[in-house]
């Protein structure tokens, strides 16, 4: 509390001198006794339902325009039925998503850190829960600065037990990007693969020695262990960069997500087989699912592997949308090479015990029971060889260059005079539509 009470001071006055800032920058930084991963990640078992967008769109990447802010949204469920008092900061990143070697008070407008003080119990649910939501930025933290940015939230003062981490992206424009996407013109992988060019127009000459100072970052939809990074351009003509390298700049198609909805509690609904209950929980068997890498590409509109809240016969989802356990069921022979595993934004994107189905001889094929809120859910399955430990989408899903895409270009450029990277630039594409 006493560390809190001299942050306030710090911004109220910003009177205080270099060496006793410095040292507030040392607590800052060693203050948490856990290892911080700096990537999206829930470290306590009963957070449940981690969402981060922009307030007009659930489906959005949270990221904020400087020149044109919009809020972002943070919200997740606990299910520990003991109140829990929780608290986040901010953390500036570099594009490797590693801590920039800046202090905060450098990149922050206000608190170091702030309580959570949004949330609401759960209402007239079997399982009980608290739902926790940030409006971001808000009064008492704002970032000041450009580029990566990690948001961590955490118990108590202490900081000694992470509760999550979710990135996000802060973009102060000032260059102009033209892309698009094709098929791949590698003719080993035209089939299954989606190529990208762009350029990079810098009509006001803000960037300085390209070379050493500037690289990009391309994601496919919003997966964070699915991009390629470090790009340097293929040609410079005077202040429009040009990137069109085809054996760099090409992602596998993958194919389009397979989906399952569990809105309502009484009758079956897309892809449920079967609803039964046990106090306190309902249960949905959902159909059979069969390896799709075999059959020819078909279309089929979806989310891109992320989820929505939504219930039927209530008026808030977020509060009285129901905890039910969704049984899996992939049928194959067994595989001794590695494991299979349910994927997408149900599982954070990561491959872990939580998601990963065990073989069931008797009945010839891979289950898994997840514990999920209602809603309508995209998911993949994916297949990761032990020895590896490399996830395989073509072995489960297969691989096509028509499957629908979301992409994400952001352009990362350190000046000279600073210590940190910022993002001058992006580009939302997508391989069907213009958005």
């Amino acid at each position: 509390m006493q560390i809190n009470l001299v942050y306030k001071h710090i911004f109220e006055e910003k009177m205080l001198k270099y060496p006793i800032l410095l040292l507030f920058t040392v607590l800052f930084r060693f203050s948490f006794s856990q290892e911080i991963s700096y990537e999206n990640k829930v470290y306590k078992e009963k957070i449940k339902t981690v969402e981060f967008y922009q307030i007009d769109s659930k489906f959005s990447i949270p990221l904020i325009d400087l020149k044109n802010p919009k809020s972002l949204i943070l919200s997740f469920d606990d299910l520990n039925e003991n109140g829990t008092d929780y608290y986040y900061t901010i953390i500036h990143c570099n594009s490797n998503w590693e801590p920039s070697d800046i202090s905060s008070i450098e990149y922050i407008d206000g608190f170091k850190e702030n309580v959570i003080s949004e949330y609401e119990n759960s209402f007239n649910t079997k399982v009980p829960y608290r739902h926790y939501e940030i409006l971001f930025p808000d009064e008492d933290i704002k970032p000041l600065l450009s580029g990566n940015y990690l948001f961590l939230v955490y118990e108590g003062y202490g900081r000694e037990k992470l509760v999550l981490s979710q990135r996000f992206f802060v973009v102060d424009s000032n260059v102009k990007i033209e892309a698009e996407i094709k098929r791949s013109s590698v003719v080993s992988s035209i089939d299954n693969s989606q190529e990208i060019t762009f350029k990079i127009i810098d009509n006001s000459n803000f960037i300085f020695n390209s070379g050493d100072n500037m690289n990009v970052t391309i994601f496919q939809n919003q997966n964070q262990y699915n991009y390629i990074s470090q790009i340097k351009p293929d040609f410079i003509k005077s202040n429009v960069y040009e990137y069109n390298n085809a054996r760099k700049l090409r992602f596998r198609g993958g194919n389009e997500y397979r989906f399952f909805n569990v809105k309502n509690t009484k009758y079956v609904n897309q892809r449920v087989k079967s609803i039964y209950h046990e106090s306190p929980y309902y249960f949905f068997e959902l159909t059979d699912d069969f390896k799709k890498s075999n059959l020819s590409y078909t279309y089929q509109e979806d989310i891109n592997g992320k989820f929505l809240v939504t219930a039927d016969y209530v008026e808030n989802d977020e509060t009285e949308a129901e905890y039910v356990y969704v049984d899996f069921k992939y049928k194959s022979d067994f595989i001794p090479e590695g494991n299979i595993y349910v994927y997408g934004e149900l599982s954070g994107w990561e491959t872990n015990k939580t998601n990963e189905m065990y073989y069931n001889y008797s009945d010839r094929a891979y289950n898994l029971r997840m514990l999920l809120k209602q809603g309508f859910y995209n998911y993949q399955f994916v297949f990761v060889n032990s020895k590896e430990n490399k996830q395989n989408l073509m072995f489960t899903e297969g691989d096509f260059y028509e499957t629908e895409n979301d992409y994400y270009i952001f352009v990362y450029y350190k000046n000279p005079s600073n210590l940190y990277e910022e993002i001058i630039g992006y580009k939302v594409l997508n391989t069907m539509k213009k958005i």
